[in-house]
C-alpha cells in the first residue's frame, strides 16, 4: 500500500497575519524584525496569528529590497573550541533582543576555509559579519570590505583590521604569563599548544619567546611542544618534556583543559606541583579554579568581548552609514595566580 502525499498547505502571507491580528503589514514586519519595537500586547496578537496560520517569515526574500537580513554571521575556527561559547553568548545576549539572529560558521582554522565559508553564507545577505580569524586570504581582504556591512574582528588586536576590532593582545598575555614563571625562578619554561596551531598560537608564542629573552633565559626549541587536544594529549606532551636530558621545570599550557590533563599526569607520576614543575594555563575557565592545586591562568574576558562586539555591531547598524570609521577596543586580560605556580 502506498502512502498518499500530504495535501499542500495553503500559501499564507504577511497580509493574512496582519488581518487576523488586526494590525498593518508594516507592524507585522516590524514585530518580526525588531520585536521590542512593538508593544507587548500587539506582539502577542501577532504571535497568536502566526501560530494560527503557520506563517513562516522569509527574511531572505524580505531582504531583496533592503539588501540585508536580520542575520549576523559569526565565523569561528572550530566548534571544538569551547571557550568561544562565552563570546558567542555575549554577542547573542546583546543582539537578540533587537531582533537580530546569529548564524554560526567555522573556518577549519585556515584563511582558505574562512574564505569558502564566507562565500557560502553571503547569499543569505547578513547585515553584519564577525570574524575570529585575524589572518585572511587576499581575496577576503579585497572583497569583504566592499560588501558594505559592519565587520568586526575578535581574535587579536591587529594593526590592519578589515573593520572594527574588539579583542586583547595575545602577545602581551603570553608574555605576562611567561614573565611570571621566570620571576618565580623557573629556568626551563615549556610552551605547550594545541597542534597544529593557528595564527593566535604563533602570536602567543612570540610573547613567550620575548619574555624568555627579557628574563635572560636561553631559547630551547625542544620546549615548544604541540599537544593533541584533551587530557591525554597533555599527558603525552608532559611526559616528553619531563623525559628530556634537561627536563622542563614549568609548563605554560595554552588551554585550561591541557593544564588540567598535566596535573592529572603529575599526580599519576608522583611529580609535585609546583615543586617539581609549575603548571600555568590560558583562559581561566571554571576548571582552573577548582582543580587541586588551583591552576594559575590568564583570564580572558570572553563574555564581555562578545557583549562589546554586539554593542559595537548595533551602533554600526544604527549609525546611518554602511561602514562606519573603524574602532579598536582593547579589553585586556588578568593573570590569576594560584597554587600551581
Amino acid at each position: 500500500m502506498s502512502l498518499s502525499p500530504p495535501a499542500s498547505l495553503p500559501h499564507v502571507t504577511m497580509a493574512d497575519v496582519a488581518r487576523i491580528a488586526g494590525v498593518s503589514t508594516i507592524t507585522v514586519s516590524r514585530a518580526l524584525r525588531a520585536p521590542r519595537s512593538v508593544a507587548p500586547a500587539t506582539r502577542e496578537r501577532i504571535e497568536q496569528a502566526i501560530a494560527q496560520t503557520g506563517y513562516v517569515f522569509d527574511s531572505v526574500a524580505g531582504s531583496l529590497k533592503s539588501r540585508r537580513t536580520n542575520l549576523v554571521l559569526v565565523l569561528i575556527p572550530s566548534i571544538m573550541h569551547s571557550y568561544l561559547a562565552h563570546m558567542i553568548q555575549g554577542i547573542s545576549d546583546v543582539i537578540s533582543p533587537r531582533g537580530l539572529h546569529l548564524v554560526l560558521g567555522t573556518t577549519e582554522e585556515t584563511p582558505e576555509g574562512e574564505e569558502r565559508t564566507i562565500r557560502a553564507f553571503l547569499p543569505l545577505r547578513p547585515c553584519a559579519i564577525l570574524l575570529h580569524n585575524t589572518v585572511h586570504t587576499a581575496r577576503t581582504r579585497d572583497e569583504l570590505p566592499r560588501y558594505g556591512v559592519p565587520l568586526i574582528e575578535t581574535g587579536d588586536l591587529i594593526a590592519e583590521p578589515l573593520g572594527h576590532v574588539v579583542s586583547y593582545s595575545n602577545h602581551e598575555a603570553a608574555r605576562a604569563m611567561t614573565a611570571h614563571l621566570a620571576a618565580s625562578g623557573r629556568k626551563r619554561i615549556a610552551f605547550i599548544y594545541r597542534g597544529p596551531g593557528n595564527e593566535r598560537t604563533w602570536i602567543r608564542r612570540s610573547g613567550y619567546r620575548q619574555a624568555l629573552a627579557d628574563a635572560g633565559l636561553a631559547f630551547a626549541p625542544e620546549l615548544e611542544v604541540a599537544a593533541e587536544p584533551g587530557f591525554a594529549g597533555a599527558a603525552t606532551a608532559l611526559r616528553h618534556l619531563m623525559g628530556l636530558a634537561q627536563p622542563a621545570d614549568a609548563g605554560f599550557f595554552v588551554g585550561d583543559d591541557l593544564a588540567a590533563g598535566a596535573l592529572i599526569e603529575c599526580r599519576r607520576q608522583g611529580w609535585s606541583v609546583p615543586g617539581r614543575i609549575a603548571v600555568a594555563a590560558y583562559d581561566d575557565s571554571e576548571l582552573a579554579a577548582h582543580t587541586d592545586p588551583g591552576i594559575t591562568s590568564l583570564l580572558i574576558p570572553r563574555y564581555e568581548l562578545g557583549r562589546q562586539a554586539g554593542l559595537l555591531l548595533l551602533e554600526s547598524l544604527e549609525s546611518g552609514t554602511p561602514v562606519p570609521a573603524p574602532r579598536s577596543i582593547d579589553l585586556g586580560f588578568t593573570l590569576n595566580v594560584r597554587e600551581s605556580t
